[in-house]
């Protein structure tokens, strides 16, 4: 569980067996000493706009590996065009695999790739539960 997860406390909920927010203020392991809870006023059953639900899926983790296949004139542009995309901080930690990529992010690397004519290949992957 992310630090400073936003929790929720409502037992009345219909999606509460399935939602990420209710099992963390379940599992009793929030390490902060200050919390941000839902208000239970807002939430809306079926429609709740804080449900986020409960799945595994597979994360991916740096795509150094995949640079080694790409040609010179191409690197910079390729990196370029996914710096723009996700900020260069934000590019480097997944470039170097210290965040995870979502599976929503590697189709959007592997379009970046396919459209200089390369597969990008992720370092390694895990099936993990996503949490944002």
């Amino acid at each position: 569980m992310p630090e400073h997860y936003l929790l929720c406390f409502n037992d009345e909920c219909a999606l509460a067996d399935n939602c990420l927010h209710r099992l963390a203020a379940r599992s009793g392991r929030q390490k902060d000493s200050i919390v941000t809870v839902v208000n239970p006023t807002q939430c809306c059953g079926e429609n709740c706009p804080y449900y986020k639900e409960n799945r595994i899926v597979t994360i991916a983790y740096g795509m150094v590996d995949s640079f080694h296949e790409v040609k010179a004139d191409h690197i910079a542009s390729l990196r370029g065009t996914l710096i723009d995309h996700f900020g260069r901080g934000s590019y480097y930690l997944r470039r170097n695999g210290l965040r995870g990529i979502t599976p929503e992010e590697q189709q959007y690397i592997a379009g970046v790739f396919r459209s200089f004519g390369y597969e990008v290949k992720f370092d390694r992957t895990e099936k993990e539960t996503q949490w944002l």
